[in-house]
Order: C-alpha cells, then sequence, then structure tokens
C-alpha cells in the first residue's frame, strides 16, 4: 500500500477532501519520523511502537560476486505490532484459511467427480 492509498482511505474515512488528506498522511509521516531523530521511540497505543535500534558491525557477503563485505554499525528503524494489532492479524489469518480451505476442498471435490477411475496394478495384470 502507497501513501497515496493511505491518502485515499482518509479522504473516504474524513470530510477532508483529498489534498487535505494527502497533505494529514505526509504530516504524520514526518512527525513520526522527526520524532524518531529526536527521541528514538514512538509508540502508538493500540498500533505499536516504532524504535531506534542499532545493529552491530559484522561481515556478509555480496549476493552477485560472492565477495565478502564490512558492514559498519548502524541505526535502523523497528517496529513491533501492539497486542490489538496482533489480535486483528490473526483473526484475519484464521478467517482467510478457512475461506482457502473451504475452496481447496471443493476444488478437490470437483476434481474426484471430472478424474477417471484408478485402476491397481494388480487388477491390470488380472484383466490381461
Amino acid at each position: 500500500m502507497t501513501k497515496k492509498e493511505i491518502a485515499r482511505h482518509v479522504y473516504t474515512a474524513t470530510q477532508l477532501s483529498l489534498v487535505d488528506s494527502q497533505a494529514a498522511v505526509q504530516a504524520t509521516f514526518d512527525a513520526i519520523s522527526k520524532l524518531l531523530v529526536k527521541h528514538g521511540r514512538v509508540e502508538l497505543r493500540g498500533f505499536g511502537v516504532f524504535k531506534v535500534q542499532t545493529r552491530a558491525a559484522r561481515k556478509a557477503h555480496n549476493p552477485r560476486t560472492g565477495e565478502e563485505v564490512n558492514v559498519s554499525e548502524h541505526d535502523t528503524v523497528v517496529f513491533k505490532p501492539s497486542k490489538l494489532m496482533k489480535s486483528a492479524l490473526d483473526t484475519h489469518r484464521v478467517a482467510k484459511s478457512k475461506k482457502a480451505g473451504a475452496k481447496k476442498s471443493t476444488a478437490k471435490k470437483a476434481a474426484k467427480e471430472t478424474a477417471p477411475a484408478k485402476t491397481s496394478k494388480k487388477s491390470q495384470k488380472v484383466s490381461a
């Protein structure tokens, strides 16, 4: 999903114009970025926590050449979803897998009905 798509969702959910929705989304992202730089942590209750984390120096491999490369210590942003978000994602995953399971079972039944009957090797030898 892109910022433009998020802005469109904000536009449909609020009374803001599309331009104002895009500005609001951009301002939100800018604020999160600035607060991460300043404080190192942004907590959005019911959504999750963005946190600046330091990655240690390490050796890696260039996948194209296979050559070993030194990666220096650097900061990165990590996200930890809230319990509420995890619960919503789990509920969505379970519902999605049940729906996919129902589609697979009906597809298997249809395939069994249209497929010719299989005969075992023993029955083929006996009839020959």
